[in-house]
């Protein structure tokens, strides 16, 4: 019966029993090529024997049909866990096409175009840019740890946060110290031409940085320990009753790291000043200037990361793009192009859909 089903497959997929003989004899070498490079090789003539091609091996894909298949062809326990590790890592490690397929495969030429190129600018300032993401950005807000708690389950929300912990912590460390190095490099008062309210701004924007990014380290050290102290059932309700104290840690984020990003750019504009004085009357316009579109431009890019993830639908189980195949050859550059225009006409579509 199992011969006939498999008879019948390749008949519907490749038109005749004929040509399916054929393709099954050529797909033979790289099944054998295949079971010998994981010391498999001895299975091969029994596996051919079923009429079992290392194409339909790769569509398996779970333990359950392939450990039955191992098991029919008298293979150990560890041999059919080692087959099915390298049936996993196979499509990967050979670049040989993904198989896996749904009704979001098929391009559309008029999606492809709708996203105007997928410029990130263009999509962020189109269909997600609020006026609040100027000062708070949308990774910092309410919204977007409440979305993150309802995304996944308990075990994946205390790893999360614990390494959202971790990074936070392993950042406003390095922060610190820069800024207490920074602290004393401008000149002092008798070579410098600061005046006392120049001085004043940057004695304000080092101590606000240092504080804040001490603070950082404190209250996420005390959280990664007390999230990993929750249960995986109990630790989303953990961070509920938790987030006013973890939106002030948030605060502090923004401000340290505004405040780092202002003591930088006047000990930049202190230093042209006195190296350069030629150059002062133009840096004076030109380094706030900079400075300011860079921030604009940063703030944007970081509120556009966050709102992918979360405003794309792109947390959800169900895929909402086409999914980017593996080639065996080279393809063209408009072919992929043309790929990745429909992935992004597709979470363009998911924006819309949130926002209306």
């Amino acid at each position: 019966v199992g011969k006939l089903i498999r008879a019948l497959f390749r008949t519907a997929m490749y038109g005749s029993t004929a040509d399916s003989k054929t393709l099954a004899n050529q797909a033979g070498d790289s099944l054998e090529a295949f079971l010998r490079s994981e010391k498999l090789g001895s299975y091969t003539a029994k596996l051919r024997d079923l009429e079992i091609t290392l194409e339909l091996l790769l569509e398996l894909k779970e333990w359950g049909p392939i450990k039955d298949t191992g098991l029919s062809v008298g293979m150990k326990l560890n041999e059919i866990m080692r087959l099915f590790l390298a049936l996993k890592k196979y499509p990967d490690e050979s670049g040989e096409e993904d198989f896996d397929t749904d009704d979001n495969d098929e391009i559309s030429p008029s999606s492809s175009k709708a996203c105007c190129g997928g410029n990130w600018l263009y999509i962020y300032t189109s269909y997600l840019m609020k006026p609040l993401d100027m000062i708070l950005p949308f990774d910092h807000r309410t919204e977007f740890r409440q979305k993150i708690l309802r995304a996944h389950d308990g075990a994946k929300i205390k790893h999360i946060f614990t390494q959202v912990c971790e990074l936070w912590i392993l950042t406003f460390s390095l922060i610190f110290n820069t800024v207490v190095g920074l602290w004393g490099l401008i000149p002092d008062e008798t070579s410098s031409s600061m005046t006392d309210t120049e001085r004043l701004c940057w004695e304000i924007c080092c101590l606000l940085a240092c504080t804040t990014s001490l603070g950082v380290v404190i209250s996420m050290c005390l959280f990664s320990l007390n999230i990993s102290l929750c249960s995986n059932s109990n630790v989303k309700s953990y961070l509920v009753i938790t987030s006013g104290a973890w939106a002030f840690a948030e605060n502090s984020i923004l401000i340290a790291t505004y405040s780092t990003f202002l003591s930088v750019v006047f000990l930049g504009y202190t230093r042209i000043r006195e190296v350069v004085p030629p150059a002062s009357y133009a840096a004076q316009f030109v380094v706030p200037i900079c400075f300011i579109v860079y921030m604009m431009l940063m703030i944007m890019c970081v509120n556009y990361i966050s709102y992918a993830s979360v405003h794309g639908g792109l947390m959800h189980k169900t895929r909402v793009a086409r999914n980017l195949k593996n080639y065996r050859r080279q393809i063209s550059q408009k072919s992929v192009q043309v790929e990745e225009h429909a992935v992004k006409a597709a979470v363009i579509e998911q924006f819309r859909k949130y926002y209306d």
